[in-house]
């Protein structure tokens, strides 16, 4: 079971990610609106999963999802995104983020980059 941290987005969205990610067994360990959900979080936390519908033109969030390298070395973030230009690739390994969902996505993708993260 993997610890999921759902961060950004409308309320909807996360109430849908919310419920997705406990239907496959996985703990839902913090929620909420903006970056600062991000550093809420206690530091020993393990099978982390950050899962993020951010903004990377908000400082805030970039300034938040780069230190979470930092602070949980050993998580994995999942940005949800529209946006798929190599440009913007680029810019999201730079800050750490380890998979890209484009939107729309099947539940067996999101399933997919949750899974490597729990345990067997």
């Amino acid at each position: 079971m993997a610890n999921v941290v759902i961060a950004g987005g409308s309320d909807e969205t996360r109430l849908l990610l919310r419920g997705l990610v406990r239907l496959h067994h996985h703990r839902v360990v913090a929620e909420g609106y903006g970056p600062e959900t991000l550093s809420q979080l206690p530091k020993d936390l393990d099978h982390l999963v950050f899962l993020l519908d951010a903004d990377l033109e908000n400082p805030q969030w970039v300034e938040q999802i780069s230190a979470l390298a930092k602070v949980h070395p050993r998580r994995r973030v999942i940005l949800l995104t529209s946006d798929g230009t190599p440009a913007f690739e680029a810019r999201m390994r730079t800050l750490g983020i380890d998979r890209l969902l484009r939107r729309p996505f099947a539940v067996h993708d999101l399933v997919e980059a949750i899974e490597p993260v729990a345990p067997p």
